[in-house]
């Protein structure tokens, strides 16, 4: 499947359960497997997720959004009935700017959306723009509501967590995408 491609309603719907399930399994996996690199609960140098979120944009556009937000809500649902606009505001950051961030790509660097025959620097440029726009959004939201500028400290751990986790998982992707599709003539 194709990002741009017209998903019929139950591809969308399928596709968005699919992601949800992903980023929950993942967000879990990376809680267990690096912990010990834990900035804090929502902050660290690696962070397998946000490869589900590049990727997700990447091959089902708005059904991928929909995914991430649900799967986004699982991974943190204490938090839901605890602050649930907070919750509610979390789910939105780690969903809607992979998108924003993948059409940006795109538009600048005139990127097709989809992993088929991407070349390393394509990979290196959706991964970059996808951890920056994830950590800036939620750099500025932890700073205007802990109303503190500490929440700048956490930038560029997860800059640097988000841009690890979606590269190793684009590569990846592209690599089993070449490996089973081949090349247009």
């Amino acid at each position: 499947m194709q990002y741009g491609g017209r998903l019929t309603f139950q591809q969308s719907i399928l596709g968005a359960a699919g992601v949800a399930v992903a980023y929950l399994t993942f967000y879990k996996f990376n809680d267990w497997l690096f912990n010990q690199v834990k900035v804090s609960d929502f902050v660290s140098w690696v962070f397998l997720p946000a490869a589900i979120r590049m990727l997700s944009v990447l091959l089902l556009g708005w059904a991928g959004v929909l995914g991430l937000f649900l799967g986004s809500l699982a991974a943190i649902s204490p938090l839901v009935s605890e602050a649930p606009a907070h919750a509610l505001t979390l789910a939105t950051l780690s969903s809607v700017p992979s998108l924003l961030a993948a059409r940006l790509v795109h538009r600048l660097g005139g990127i097709p959306l989809d992993l088929a025959g991407r070349q390393a620097r394509h990979l290196l440029m959706f991964g970059l723009a996808g951890g920056l726009a994830n950590s800036a959004v939620h750099t500025v939201y932890f700073v205007l509501s802990e109303q503190s500028p500490a929440a700048f400290n956490n930038f560029v751990p997860m800059f640097i967590g988000d841009s690890i986790g979606t590269l190793i998982f684009l590569y990846a992707g592209a690599l089993v995408l070449r490996r089973i599709a081949p090349p247009p003539l």
